[in-house]
């Protein structure tokens, strides 16, 4: 007996909707909790909220805390319990959230800029709190309350233009600003907390909207309203930077699942992204510039001396996505998706590429889901593999990823079920149940391993709704200690 995973990849499907919370007012900004079934909010009405998941299933608020202007960026630090909120005011306040989630206290505010804050960061190793705001100005500030007033600003960095976005690699003090103008700043804070300007990371032509950094694999992820995703390879110090198309609408939400080594993405227009990251994957080429067509040597409509030599109508100058040459349309009448280049969506190929490229090239990698509901912001959960976003219509949801798996069973049948993983791990050995079955067969886990395990911690089930669901399809968590994963 084998088993396959059947990704659909390339194929637009609707995540499966888990929950949802209806606010009358608009959402800037929300976090999903990791220790608890909860949501923060910072809402346009000037109200900072925690919605907690109550026994009827239902989200209702638990915290209504009403600020002097409308919250606009939010940072929670779990462990510690740290919530830090900037405002259109341009005022950074910080909470001390209590352990039942039923109250925030007021802490410190801190004070410095004089617009709307876009993005706040916490380090707490290095006890540092940083903020970009509108006035063109990335600060940061000392969180000890034993440091003389550390509400006012430890110091100061003047950008382009606006302040987008930022993270941290916290071990190195080295933090990433992005700007509206597509530009990426690479500053390092060093022990006196003094700023040394290192490089601008230049890779898109609109605003970099979002900032994530993995530490493990010194990774730089940045979203843009150019659509595109650009994975930084800050670790290697080799300026290798590879780009992912595959949205048509801006970046407002990046993830990083390390455990599965996935790559979330979410658009403006909802649709959602699943990038692996453990394939190996080439930079984009850069596209060369030149007067004539690089294949048939015909020239380009503003070379007039050619055009004049040669008795020739100028043609338009495009580029082959694989190669990056200058070439007209004659000469690229091909449209491949090139995965392997970051391009999951069909692009131009010049006739001298398509006689070299292989089957393999063109395979998809990544999958694209559909929330059908226009997003401002994504937020993910690592743990319960749950997805968060907020949408236009004031709409909170939370979503996850029904995998499709093809079994093949007794007599080859060909069954298909759902993936889900353990609330407990350690705890449940793999079990496979199949439509049509009603009775459980569990499987040796090592046998499956190569097939079903992720980093070793990967366990599954194939939903069998006539044994332990409901009609439709959905787990009975009275009975079934299963969660899908993503």
């Amino acid at each position: 007996m084998s088993a396959a995973i059947s990704e659909g990849v390339g194929k637009v499907r609707r995540p499966e909707l888990s929950h949802k919370i209806d606010i009358e007012v608009s959402v800037n900004d929300a976090i999903l909790l990791a220790s608890d079934e909860g949501v923060l909010t910072a809402l346009d009405d000037r109200t900072l909220r925690i919605w907690l998941r109550r026994q009827s299933g239902k989200y209702w608020p638990s915290v209504c805390y009403t600020l002097e202007s409308a919250p606009s960026a939010l940072y929670y630090h779990e462990a510690s319990r740290r919530l830090f909120c900037g405002c259109d005011s341009g005022l950074l306040h910080e909470f001390s959230v209590a352990e039942d989630y039923n109250k925030i206290t007021l802490v410190c505010t801190y004070l410095g800029h004089q617009t709307r804050i876009h993005a706040v960061y916490f380090s707490p190793i290095n006890d540092l709190l940083l903020s970009v705001c509108r006035e063109k100005k990335f600060n940061w500030y000392s969180t000890k309350s034993s440091d003389e007033n550390h509400q006012y600003i430890l110091g100061s960095y003047t950008l382009a233009s606006w302040g987008m976005s930022i993270t941290m690699d916290e071990l190195s003090r080295q933090c990433f600003v992005g700007d509206s103008n597509g530009t990426i700043y690479f500053l390092k804070l060093d022990a006196d907390n003094k700023y040394q300007s290192h490089t601008t990371l230049k890779g898109h032509t609109g605003s970099v909207q979002n900032l994530l950094w993995d530490s493990d694999a010194a990774w730089l992820f940045s979203g843009s309203f150019d659509t595109s995703v650009v994975v930084w390879d800050v670790g290697a110090n080799q300026g290798l930077a590879v780009e992912l198309n595959g949205h048509s609408d801006r970046l407002v939400g990046i993830s990083y699942d390390k455990s599965c080594k996935i790559l979330l993405t979410c658009s403006a227009d909802g649709h959602i992204g699943v990038w692996p990251m453990n394939v190996k994957r080439n930079e984009t080429p850069k596209w060369v510039e030149s007067d004539s067509c690089q294949i048939c040597h015909l020239p380009f409509f503003w070379n007039i001396h050619a055009m004049w030599v040669q008795k020739q109508i100028g043609l338009r100058q495009h580029h082959c996505r694989k190669c990056g040459h200058a070439v007209c349309d004659k000469c690229s009448q091909t449209r491949t998706a090139l995965p392997l280049l970051g391009y999951e969506t069909v692009q131009r190929v010049c006739n001298d590429c398509v006689r070299t490229l292989r089957n393999d090239e063109t395979i998809p990698l990544a999958s694209f889901y559909d929330a059908r509901q226009g997003t401002i912001k994504m937020d993910y959960n690592q743990v319960k593999k749950i997805m968060m976003t907020i949408g236009t219509d004031r709409t909170i949801k939370m979503n996850f990823k029904r995998e499709d798996i093809e079994f093949l069973g007794k007599n080859n049948v060909l069954l298909r079920g759902w993936l889900y993983s353990p609330l407990v791990p350690l705890n449940h050995s793999a079990i496979i149940m199949t439509h049509g079955f009603s009775a459980i067969k569990e499987m040796g886990l090592d046998n499956y391993a190569q097939i079903f395990c992720r980093d070793g911690n990967f366990y599954v089930l194939i939903y069998d709704h006539q044994t332990f669901g409901s009609s439709d399809g959905q787990p009975r968590h009275d009975i079934n200690p299963y969660h899908q994963i993503i």
